[in-house]
């Protein structure tokens, strides 16, 4: 059972591993003269080890076999330049304790003092637990001993959130590899689906017929748009989005996706209104997905016949600002700062409305790559404005 532990890095370490060898030997309950002389024998290994290697650490423990019990101190280190002398420097450490083991397996090396229990100190299991009970529990005695304890709780706690972020990014690699493969599978089976669907329904059916196809061809296009989601967001989060950024007119874009915008949402009373125009280099495609995204969800959260405001303008800094104003079911103070994340969506809005809950991060990881800021402004049962602003001529660091 270990008792307690002390990393050895310096001077006052060895004082350190001193008094605890010591404490550790008064309550096992042995004559002074053991105390002594076991802790003694620790610190002048520990002296060998803080002044010619690394790394080291001195632990005290109880090994028990059997009805035989010992009080050991393990030390090890990582082997350095100028060790030739360590076994030298501790010929003394070896006269004060019965046993002494010294061994080095690949550059790790291992020192181990150990003297017997007598059976008058009554060692049980109970006691063992009441002594690592009191290492454990008791403060420092020293202002070094404490800033030692809080390095150490740092250091502790830093490294189980090293080893958390790794498997979290192992986690979302494998996740991010499943979603790219399994996208790709699919998508090419409801390709095939789609061109029969189109091809079908151009051809001379009965009424009923074609209203079943038309529902078909309206589920796998909600699909396919599923699957190119889970795709951009495989390839945004592998750094493999590709842009083809050019000089674009915006208000003469924007004008030229009208048409497409109030097909997307026929219910809707759609709005645009553009001020000043400028040329920003970005992605026809990519930009085009934006602004169709935040417009169709505009649409989905609005009841119909609901007014939909789309904006632009270039700001004094040469900046486009563009705005989505609908007059839907809002948002609350929580679901503001949550609906950009991946996979997002408010619990009562999964029971009315499909969705992945993948656009709205997508759209932010398009707007960013662009050098843009997106973000939304909403009052719960009002409405919700949607803004991103995009400088003109910004060079995407991404692929092109």
């Amino acid at each position: 059972m270990q008792l307690v532990q002390v990393a050895l890095e310096n001077e006052m370490d060895l004082t350190l591993a001193y008094k605890k060898s010591i404490k550790a030997a008064e309550l096992l309950g042995l004559s002074v003269s053991t105390q002594t002389a076991f802790a003694t024998a620790v610190s002048e290994v520990c002296r060998e080890i803080i002044d010619k290697t690394r790394e080291g650490l001195v632990s005290i423990e109880i090994q028990s076999e059997a009805d035989r019990h010992d009080l050991a101190a393990i030390v090890t280190y990582t082997e350095s330049e100028g060790m030739g002398s360590l076994r030298e420097g501790m010929q003394y450490a070896k006269k004060l304790v019965p046993v002494f083991n010294f061994s080095v397996t690949d550059g790790k090396g291992r020192i181990e003092l150990k003297l017997n229990i007598p059976r008058y100190s009554r060692i049980s299991k109970v006691k063992m637990i009441a002594i690592k009970s009191y290492f454990e529990n008791i403060g420092p005695n020293t202002p070094y001993e404490e800033v030692r304890l809080k390095n150490l709780q740092l250091f502790q706690i830093n490294e189980q959130s090293e080893t958390a972020l790794r498997h979290s990014e192992y986690l979302n690699d494998q996740k991010n590899e499943f979603l790219s493969v399994a996208s790709h599978e699919l998508k090419t089976p409801l390709t095939i689906l789609r061109a029969y669907t189109q091809m079908a329904l151009r051809s001379d059916c009965n009424p009923e017929t074609l209203a079943h196809l038309k529902k078909v061809d309206i589920q796998a296009l909600k699909l396919q748009t599923m699957i190119v989601q889970l795709l951009d967001i495989s390839r945004i989060e592998k750094g493999k989005a590709d842009y083809n950024m050019e000089p674009v007119d915006f208000n003469a874009y924007l004008d030229d996706m009208s048409d497409l915008l109030r097909k997307l949402v026929p219910a809707h009373e759609l709005i645009i209104t553009m001020g000043k125009t400028c040329e920003l280099n970005i992605d026809r495609l990519r930009m085009e997905q934006v602004i169709m995204n935040i417009v169709g969800n505009a649409a989905k959260y609005s009841p119909q016949g609901k007014q939909i405001i789309v904006k632009s303008n270039f700001q004094p800094n040469g900046d486009l600002l563009l705005s989505v104003e609908d007059q839907g079911i809002g948002m609350s103070d929580e679901e503001l700062q949550k609906v950009f994340e991946k996979f997002y969506r408010v619990a009562d809005v999964t029971k009315l409305y499909n969705g992945l809950g993948m656009g709205l991060y997508i759209c932010s990881k398009i707007i960013a790559d662009h050098g843009g800021k997106i973000w939304v402004e909403s009052i719960k049962e009002q409405g919700s404005v949607f803004f991103f602003t995009i400088p003109a001529f910004y060079q995407s660091s991404s692929s092109i």
